[in-house]
């Protein structure tokens, strides 16, 4: 019977060791500093909006030095600020403790970016121009804030008035859209019944599709009779008498 050579095997296991050993190797190498920083980035990602891998996160002050740390367990409570929105310049409060008594707390500064869709123009887009997918598409972008009237999709724009006209690469924004059809069928408008010197406001329901300036029926909820009105912006008809 030949003998199993012994070299062999123990070098398989030494290399199986440290296979498994290194990512406990790796993160002791960390220096404090690092661990607080990536204590930081762990509480971003788990309390933010957006998906991790569409977050950078920047370091705008240097973590203090904690050298002279001491203590078996060095444990970290990352603290934000009330109504963080974790997009832009913003700061986060790290509270140090060792042992599980509290030693220390920091301030650290950082800038959060989101890369975010955003609707551009392919091409010079006319004013009153109704979009279509020729007309528009989609980029990224990384971004600090997100404006209250961003749009983010294709299905916010596509089919939509643009009421003034704007070159190519040209950002759209909601202010810059309309619906092409501010009245339709089946839904709630506001009816303005205007003499020119008295104005009543009541509510009625569209009888039928209308852009701008043209004329439709619509009923009326408390009498329940069809009228007819001049569509004048976004779920508002008028009726001159």
């Amino acid at each position: 019977m030949k003998s199993l050579s012994v070299k062999p095997i123990c070098c398989a296991f030494l290399a199986f060791f440290l296979t498994i050993a290194q990512p406990a190797w790796v993160f002791c190498q960390q220096s404090p500093e690092e661990v607080v920083m990536e204590q930081i980035r762990r509480h971003v990602t788990q309390n933010m909006l957006w998906p991790a891998e569409n977050m950078r996160i920047e370091f705008l002050s240097r973590i203090p030095s904690m050298e002279k740390m001491s203590g078996k367990k060095i444990t970290y409570s990352i603290e934000s600020r009330p109504n963080e929105q974790f997009i832009g310049d913003t700061s986060f409060g790290v509270r140090i403790f060792s042992d599980n008594i509290f030693v220390r707390e920091m301030t650290v500064r950082v800038r959060i970016e989101v890369l975010r869709n955003q609707i551009i123009s392919a091409s010079a887009i006319s004013r009153g121009s109704i979009l279509t997918d020729g007309d528009v598409t989609v980029s990224q972008k990384w971004v600090r804030s997100i404006p209250i009237n961003a749009v983010s999709s294709l299905d916010e724009v596509l089919g939509k008035t643009i009421i003034m006209g704007v070159g190519p690469n040209t950002t759209i924004t909601k202010t810059m859209l309309k619906e092409a059809t501010p009245v339709k069928k089946g839904k709630m408008v506001q009816v303005i019944l205007d003499n020119g010197v008295m104005k009543m406001l009541t509510s009625g329901m569209a009888e039928e599709d209308g852009a701008e300036d043209t004329i439709v029926k619509v009923r009326n909820l408390h009498s329940n009779k069809v009228i007819f009105a001049r569509v004048i912006g976004q779920g508002k008809v008028q009726v001159d008498f």
